[in-house]
């Protein structure tokens, strides 16, 4: 009679575990669903902040910030070199430490938001503090970018753990894949977009602005993680695993696919980011030193990037994603090569349309391939789960970001050389010198800013009739610099004495009770009574001024650029880009054997796993 009843309820059981896999697999894809959305829109401060560091910082550091070539280079290589040996220990260390914790509230969700704290205060204080000259400063913006480093890396690496963990099915993770990437191209747009409209012409304070507007919209989108994305169940065998170094590293090196593909996104990152990264110095050495312009050509190549991004899974379900590859590079470089040859013919001028329109063929090519890229970077924790039966995502992600890091670094020393060795980064000290001044100016009191106008006036006389860099000019402005040293009131200002022959073309600006400015004269011939016996604010403009006359940015910038400096310029924007494409498409076609059925066959072989497992349970 018992044995019966057994086989009752062994029957009555079998028959409920459809209903109940099915109930299961329901929670599941809502779970999923809500998922996929707060935590894709959750990337768009992440990557506001990214663009802040990786696309601004060296563009802060050359225009708004007086530093001396040996100075400039010296924290370019610290960033690029140092920066490197600083996350090659502490990447694969917090991948580590993620991957061992159990706690309460998830494997990753507190990281990601411990880190985004901790970062956008960093953030803040970066830009903020800028009072600091010289090498004082070197060593400032050295600690701070350490800072940011290791604790972007404890975002980061949660971040880009979390998303293959959030589902293996491929449709899903193509689809979540593609509206975190294309989020992310929303908060870079964001960032590349207002980031120029607020800087150029008033540098410091408008870092000063964005740094905190940026740090607070990432602190609040990974709040918006923490909250809202539910991290899916762990397996039993990884609840009870602790990671240690020596496994980590075991872990990397075994995953070939990993290796290969991570080698493949190095040439890629540092390509890609050539353009943006050189776009400020092409920008205003080819047309002018305008935010507007510059707000157009980033608009253009990220809209362009959103709008691929979203139409990347009808293209590869049509296409293929070997297919998409080739013709995403194909079009790229095609990009590249027009830009290239922009300006040096009447047949294709350099202005900003076609610019704009070239840069949409770059983004777009550009685009779809990183998407690809991310998919198959994802893949190989299933890669691991079926080699080795172990998924430890946040191991496996580690070199993601590592290497995004690294390629950031990587661009940062070709832009460095590139300004270095052509004369650029001397010749745009001008426009940082005018920058820093302009800061100064603002903030002191209408008898310092009188006396400073003397004074300066003054200066310039020594420099009549002398050539930048010659033996004269620098037994000029040497003298300049013992008088500056000297003086209380103008000390205070920072003034570079090397430079001090741009500020002539400065234009002085009152603005009355009212809010209407108006354009005096240069601070050259600039009377300085004026400030006392007139009613209003003054200060002093250095970008495009409304009655059409040259600015003093472009006098001193755009209109002595060399023929050097523009061919340094263009071939690192544009020839290097196109041959890093190249290389990262040529590894993966030779080295990377994931595709769409290699990928359903592990996925296939990894669930059977987890019925057999189930069934022991």
């Amino acid at each position: 009679m018992g044995a019966i009843k057994n086989m009752e309820n062994k029957v009555a059981t079998e028959a409920a575990a459809p209903d109940e896999k099915s109930a299961a697999e329901l929670l599941r894809k809502k779970t999923f669903n809500r998922n996929k959305w707060f935590y894709s829109v959750s990337g768009i401060g992440r990557d506001m902040s990214y663009a802040l560091i990786d696309s601004f910082l060296l563009i802060y550091i050359q225009f708004g910030v007086s530093l001396t070539l040996a100075q400039f280079t010296t924290l370019s290589l610290i960033i690029g070199v140092g920066g490197r040996v600083w996350d090659a220990m502490n990447d694969p260390l917090m991948g580590a430490i993620i991957e061992g914790s159990h706690f309460k509230n998830g494997k990753f969700r507190p990281w990601i938001l411990l880190g985004a704290i901790l970062c956008g205060l960093v953030i803040i204080v970066m830009f903020n503090v800028q009072s600091i000259p010289g090498w004082r400063f070197v060593v400032f913006m050295t600690i701070m970018y350490l800072l940011w480093e290791s604790t972007f890396t404890m975002n980061d690496i949660g971040y880009w753990a979390m998303l293959p963990s959030l589902s293996s099915v491929k449709e899903e993770r193509n689809s979540i894949t593609t509206l975190t990437v294309l989020f992310a191209g929303v908060g870079a747009i964001l960032a590349q977009g207002i980031i120029p409209q607020v800087t150029v012409g008033d540098m410091r304070a408008g870092y000063r602005f964005v740094s905190i507007l940026i740090a607070a919209a990432f602190i609040g989108c990974q709040l918006l993680l923490f909250f809202t994305v539910k991290e899916p169940p762990r397996r039993k065998v990884e609840n009870s695993e602790n990671i240690s170094l020596k496994k980590m590293w075991k872990t990397i090196a075994r995953n070939d696919q990993v290796l290969w593909m991570t080698l493949s996104m190095l040439f890629y990152n540092i390509g890609s980011t050539m353009l943006i990264a050189l776009a400020a110095n092409l920008l205003y050495m080819e047309i002018g030193y305008n935010g507007t312009l510059y707000f157009y050509v980033v608009v253009a190549y990220g809209v362009t990037m959103v709008a691929v991004n979203a139409l990347y899974p009808a293209l590869v379900n049509k296409l293929g994603r070997n297919r998409l590859q080739n013709t995403s590079i194909l079009t790229a470089v095609i990009g590249y090569a027009l830009i290239a040859l922009m300006g040096w013919t009447s047949i294709l001028p350099f202005n900003i349309a076609l610019l704009c329109a070239f840069c949409m063929m770059v983004s777009a090519g550009q685009s779809l391939f990183y998407m690809s890229c991310i998919i198959n970077m994802a893949n190989c924790v299933e890669y691991n789960d079926y080699k080795y039966g172990e998924r430890n995502e946040a191991v496996v992600s580690t070199l993601r970001p590592f290497m995004a890091k690294f390629a950031a670094a990587m661009h940062t020393l070709i832009v460095t050389l590139v300004l270095a060795i052509s004369g650029t980064f001397l010749l745009s000290q001008s426009i940082s010198t005018l920058e820093t001044q302009r800061d100064f100016f603002d903030k002191h009191s209408p008898a310092d800013q009188a006396y400073y106008i003397t004074q300066v006036q003054d200066y310039l006389k020594e420099y009549d009739g002398l050539k930048a860099g010659t033996p004269e000019y620098k037994a000029a402005a040497q003298a300049v610099g013992t008088r500056i040293a000297a003086d209380d009131v103008v000390s205070k200002f920072q003034l570079d004495p090397e430079y001090v022959p741009a500020l002539s073309d400065a234009m002085v600006i009152v603005t009355d009770a009212q809010g209407n400015a108006k354009e005096i004269s240069r601070l050259g011939a600039f009377d300085a009574n004026m400030i006392s016996a007139t009613n209003g604010t003054f200060s002093i403009k250095i970008d495009d001024l409304k009655s059409g006359d040259e600015s003093a940015a472009n006098i001193h910038f755009r209109d002595q650029r060399t023929m050097t400096m523009r061919v340094w310029v263009r071939l690192a924007a544009t020839l290097l880009p196109a041959l890093m494409l190249v290389i990262s498409l040529w590894i993966q076609k030779k080295k990377f054997i994931i595709d769409e059925n290699f990928y359903d066959q592990m996925m296939v072989e990894i669930n059977n796993r987890k019925e057999e497992e189930n069934s022991l349970a």
